[in-house]
């Protein structure tokens, strides 16, 4: 009964959020920690689930962001549509990078993904006519209901909502059939042939579902943000995002939703007076400790330590 009340309370905070706080600013903030946690469970699926590694996600988030931001701006269609094009586009995209993990593991594998997220931000630089290269892609419009503009804090809302969403179809993947077997994959792909399961398919499926939520982040991004520039979508980004992934805990379903949230607010937290030239770099301290000494990220701890208060409430009203 605590635990579904606390539950219940959590997310009654995240709803009164944007009431309780009226600053643009951390609406925004907040609405691009939503994102990046859609992203990194993508990461998490592919990884930490499926034993594939990407260091190219940024090329998936670039392609959702300019997919959507192209086909509402240039051939004037709605935003829900522009966004599932995205999605599909970067699904395709998703499947066409699976193809190497049939043969390459590892640090192999790696090198593809990064080559991948270079040939796509190379692509955004020079494809002008299409993505408007380094001058930028200007004029994406921001969500609406009919001709009423959405404030921040209703998008908030629906950011969570799809979040909720695509950890909620995480779950229902890793306890099926096609999830255990994709564990199993990821502990010895050798032994899941043997036993008849074939990794290609799953492999396809992994990287196409990590990439249709890269996608979708991304096109979440275009249309907050109004704007497009290739900065966001650089290699750098690709490694942060993985960062979130293991902050957040590989194996674990919070995983991507706590390192997500946590590395987008981290630094705004430290962005003390005097201190603008060194936050990230302390960001990165801290980032490089967690790895250290807690390997296994911090969404297995959290859950720990409200196992063990609710456990200590039951025993302190068993005495009473």
């Amino acid at each position: 009964m605590k635990k579904l009340l606390f539950i219940a309370g959590a997310i009654l905070a995240i709803i009164l959020f944007p009431i309780l706080n009226k600053n643009m600013y951390h609406l925004y903030l907040m609405n691009r920690a939503l994102i990046h946690a859609i992203l990194a469970t993508g990461l998490v699926f592919l990884t930490g689930f499926a034993g594939q590694i990407s260091l190219g996600q940024a090329g998936f988030y670039a392609i959702g962001a300019y997919s959507s931001a192209y086909f509402t701006v240039k051939l004037g269609m709605p935003i829900p549509v522009g966004i599932i094009i995205g999605i599909a586009i970067s699904v395709l995209a998703g499947f066409l990078l699976s193809i190497p993990s049939f043969k390459l593991k590892a640090f192999f594998l790696s090198l593809v993904t990064i080559a991948f997220g270079q040939i796509v931000w190379m692509l955004v630089i020079n494809l002008t006519p299409i993505t408007g290269g380094p001058y930028g892609f200007f004029g994406i419009p921001f969500y609406s209901l009919g001709n009423k503009m959405l404030s921040f804090g209703q998008v908030f809302w629906i950011f969570g909502a799809l979040l909720v969403l695509c950890v909620y179809i995480m779950f229902r993947i890793k306890h099926s059939h096609f999830g255990r077997a994709m564990l199993a994959m990821n502990d010895d792909d050798v032994a899941t042939e043997s036993c008849g399961i074939s990794t290609k398919r799953l492999k396809i499926a992994a990287f196409g579902f990590a990439a249709g939520l890269a996608g979708l982040a991304g096109a979440l991004y275009a249309h907050l943000a109004g704007f497009l520039s290739p900065e966001p979508f650089t290699f750098f980004e690709s490694s942060n995002f993985v960062a979130m992934a293991v902050v957040g805990g590989l194996r674990h379903m919070s995983g991507g939703v706590v390192g997500g949230i946590g590395l987008t607010l981290l630094p705004e937290f430290l962005r003390f007076g005097g201190w603008e030239n060194y936050y990230l770099m302390v960001t990165s301290l801290i980032v490089i400790v967690i790895i250290i000494f807690m390997p296994m990220g911090l969404g297995p701890i959290l859950e720990n330590l409200f196992r063990k208060i609710f456990r200590l409430k039951r025993s302190n009203t068993k005495t009473l």
